[in-house]
């Protein structure tokens, strides 16, 4: 039965489930080109291609592993609509959000959804009354910088790298939060590390009293946050079900609410597990990079 159309017509009616906007972290803006979003939604084991067990001469794996990937509408968002199995479907949706560029880190996300039943409740109740707000259906996850993301010429850079052990295998997908030495900064600077152990961090605006110093020196002083590698034989959380996946080791993260505010989507949350750390003061030189010492984990 048609719900708009008289039914002499024939009517099709796509409604959105989840619309995705990727963000950057440091606030660029406009659509991110050359990413890839893809659905974890799938049977389990997902057989994983070779291309993605056997990385390129690049040295870089096929992150997607043949997952299905979410449409890209022209204006660079991604979006997911109800289907038929969708009428009593799952509350939350799982992707995966990878760079091929490696100009961003990937994330692996877990969003809420609504019901098709909600969106329809909702969409009715604002048809009666405009000021009835709609379902949101709209999630904006922030991006960090990648190894090879483009920065401004003048821009205060920490190109860092952390181990598990001195001289040690890379510690994967770490987090970082620095603030200037000294300072009582309640906003911390943040970076996402990497497969490789590395990361890029940014040095952003300074206080007043910083920026008028003469010195071309700072000290920053700079944490490293990392889950410890899982034992063999552990289970592994990845639609593959195998170490074979690039991104097993990398975490989901559940997104509490499709709010523009909520802190995961905004990676300032670190994710369960994240149980080690290494910390220290690196003394950045103004308007260029810094390369520190490895962060040494335990």
């Amino acid at each position: 039965m048609n719900e708009v159309l008289a039914q002499v017509w024939v009517e099709h009616i796509t409604r959105l489930r989840l619309g995705i906007e990727l963000a950057d972290a440091l606030g660029r803006l406009g659509p991110i080109g050359g990413l890839g979003v893809f659905s974890e939604n799938v049977p389990r084991p997902h057989p994983v291609p070779r291309s993605a067990r056997t990385p390129s001469p690049s040295g870089d794996a096929d992150d997607a592993i043949g997952l299905p990937g979410v449409r890209q509408n022209p204006s660079g968002r991604f979006s997911i609509a109800f289907t038929v199995r969708d009428v009593a479907g799952q509350s939350r949706l799982d992707v995966r959000v990878i760079d091929p560029n490696r100009c961003y880190v990937p994330r692996r996300l877990s969003i809420p959804v609504p019901s098709l039943a909600d969106v329809l409740a909702a969409d009715k109740a604002h048809d009666a009354d405009p000021t009835v707000p709609l379902a949101p259906r709209g999630c904006r996850p922030v991006l960090f910088p990648g190894a090879d993301y483009g920065t401004h010429a003048g821009a205060t850079l920490i190109r860092g790298r952390a181990t598990w052990g001195p001289g040690g295998p890379p510690v994967q997908w770490a987090r970082i939060e620095a603030t200037a030495n000294g300072v009582n900064q309640p906003t911390p600077w943040r970076a996402h590390g990497d497969d490789r152990g590395e990361f890029l961090l940014v040095i952003g605006p300074l206080s007043l009293v910083q920026a008028q110093q003469a010195s071309l020196e700072l000290d920053v002083d700079v944490t490293v946050h990392a889950r410890p590698v899982p034992p063999p034989g552990t289970p592994v959380d990845s639609p593959a079900q195998s170490r074979s996946d690039p991104l097993w080791q990398l975490p989901i993260e559940r997104i509490a609410a499709l709010d523009p505010s909520d802190p995961v989507a905004a990676g300032e949350v670190l994710p369960p597990g994240y149980t080690s750390a290494a910390s220290q003061v690196v003394t950045c030189q103004r308007g260029r990079p810094t390369r520190p010492l490895p962060f040494v984990l335990n």
